[in-house]
């Protein structure tokens, strides 16, 4: 998603935690097969996926709109977080397979469900796919991936999504530390595994390294990136602060330099950035309030509440709509959607 910074007037601060106003939600639902791995919105529909289909809603209504589901044994394993022209991608394959030789990429119209493009990809110029460690991401038209793990020097690789040639790549030098999972694919956000009792978590941005608080024990799971402000959840050490605190870390894209860092009171552990119209929004809480941040410094422009809940949020947005999805495995969990005003 790309957008110009709209003016403060667009959030209109308050002094107090407002709603913002509910369009729709869902039924409670449960279950462990269904977790939600991505979500879209536009001008016209919110799109939820899942490992077996996606579903579109109508923005205004909540009305169901359309279903697509990968071919055959096929899962949704990697969704972009953006749309571009209207379309969106997805890469599905079949997991059950003794030997994967073949991902699909797939390009779906937001419009219809229908089939923009489809492409092919060998397995083996791909990562590790896993659930919870994947090395490849989709993003702005580009396949990010780790190749060469297990060699002296792993490479982190860039693709156009479409036709497959490589964009860029970035040989990682630095012996103490390997790709553990690709986050982020515009840009390349890789999270690093440290090796040694000594080792520290880092996350490498386009190549540059992001260093760990000293007081700080990991990174969050969930990036966002707005010029050259990258913001991520940073989770301390001391056991009290966590159970008070959450902090959101602002990191220089080119320099890995720490910028600012934003804390607040919550009764969760978690708190999600997301880059919207040049400003930052965090979700935190219990995926119930939302927080527009200055990327510059940090500043708080403006504050809503999210009614509901989500024990580990997946929120997009475009324009003043905000959808935040629940990602927890075995518990209650909707989706929302908001309008800012």
């Amino acid at each position: 998603m790309v957008e110009d910074k709209a003016p403060e007037s667009v959030w209109t601060r308050s002094d107090w935690w407002r709603s913002a106003r509910r369009l729709w939600k869902t039924p409670y639902e449960k279950g462990e097969l269904d977790r939600p791995v991505g979500l879209w919105v536009t001008d016209a529909c919110v799109v939820l996926a899942r490992f077996d289909r996606l579903d579109a809603y109508s923005v205004a209504t909540g009305a169901f709109l359309w279903t697509w589901r990968p071919p055959g044994e096929d899962v949704v394993r990697v969704v972009s977080p953006d749309v571009e022209d209207g379309v969106g991608v997805v890469l599905h394959y079949d997991d059950g397979a003794r030997d994967v030789r073949h991902v699909d990429l797939t390009a779906l119209d937001t419009a219809s469900g229908t089939v923009a493009w489809t492409r092919r990809e060998d397995a083996e110029r791909l990562g590790d796919l896993g659930e919870y460690n994947c090395e490849v991401a989709l993003g702005a038209g580009r396949l990010a991936t780790v190749v060469d793990k297990w060699r002296d020097a792993p490479k982190l690789r860039v693709d156009d999504v479409r036709t497959g040639r490589t964009r860029w790549s970035h040989k990682l030098t630095d012996g103490r530390s390997e790709p553990e999972a690709v986050i982020c694919a515009a840009p390349f956000v890789a999270r690093l595994e440290a090796r040694g009792s000594r080792g520290r978590p880092r996350l490498s941005v386009d190549g540059v390294p992001l260093r760990l608080p000293p007081d700080c024990a990991k990174f969050g799971e969930q990036v966002a990136v707005t010029g050259d402000v990258v913001a991520v959840q940073v989770v301390p050490v001391d056991e009290v602060e966590k159970e008070y605190y959450v902090r959101l870390g602002a990191f220089s894209v080119t320099s890995g330099e720490p910028l600012w860092e934003w804390r607040t009171r919550s009764d969760a552990s978690t708190i999600v950035p997301l880059a919207h119209r040049g400003w930052l929004l965090a979700l935190h809480g219990y995926g119930n309030r939302l927080s527009v941040l200055d990327p510059s410094d940090g500043r708080i422009v403006a504050w809503r509440r999210a009614r509901g809940h989500a024990y580990d949020p997946l929120v997009a947005a475009h324009g003043d709509v905000i959808a935040v999805a629940c990602r927890s495995r075995g518990d209650s969990r909707r989706l929302r959607v908001f309008r800012w005003r």
